[in-house]
């Protein structure tokens, strides 16, 4: 013997959503809770991912501002530093020309001392001249 059972008929309708327009002109949608439950739960979501774009837009703008100003930053001190390096080549070109005024100083000090010396052996000949010329200029007198 076949057991009677009670079964509900789902018929799937071919319009789910039906839309009509009051005399208002105002569109009115009519559908199922969970279709409705469906649209509003992507709505939320799209509107949720809609402002993380923009914060997130927001964030990229700061973090493009941030590297260019710390490029910037790295020119400014890459500018610092050639011009460190050059006033250092400076400075050694500096320190050259005074090594070779040193030179040149030492130079003449030591020929001058040697015309120092060779005036002073003038000025005693000169002096043993002057006394012993008119003393032997005396004795070949007498």
């Amino acid at each position: 013997m076949v057991l009677q059972s009670h079964s509900q008929i789902t018929s799937i309708e071919e319009n789910r959503v039906t839309s009509f327009i009051n005399e208002r002109g105002d569109t009115m949608v009519v559908m199922s809770y969970e279709d409705a439950k469906l649209i509003l739960r992507d709505v939320l979501y799209y509107e949720y991912v809609d402002s993380l774009y923009n914060e997130y837009k927001n964030r990229d703008s700061l973090n493009t501002n941030t590297i260019n100003i710390q490029k910037n930053v790295l020119d400014a001190y890459t500018q610092k530093i050639t011009n460190l390096e050059e006033i250092n080549e400076n400075l050694k070109s500096i320190v050259e020309n005074k090594d070779s005024e040193l030179e040149l100083k030492e130079d003449i000090i030591k020929q001058q001392k040697k015309e120092i010396r060779k005036q002073k052996r003038l000025k005693i000949l000169g002096y043993i001249g002057s006394v012993v010329l008119p003393i032997t200029v005396l004795i070949l007198m007498l």
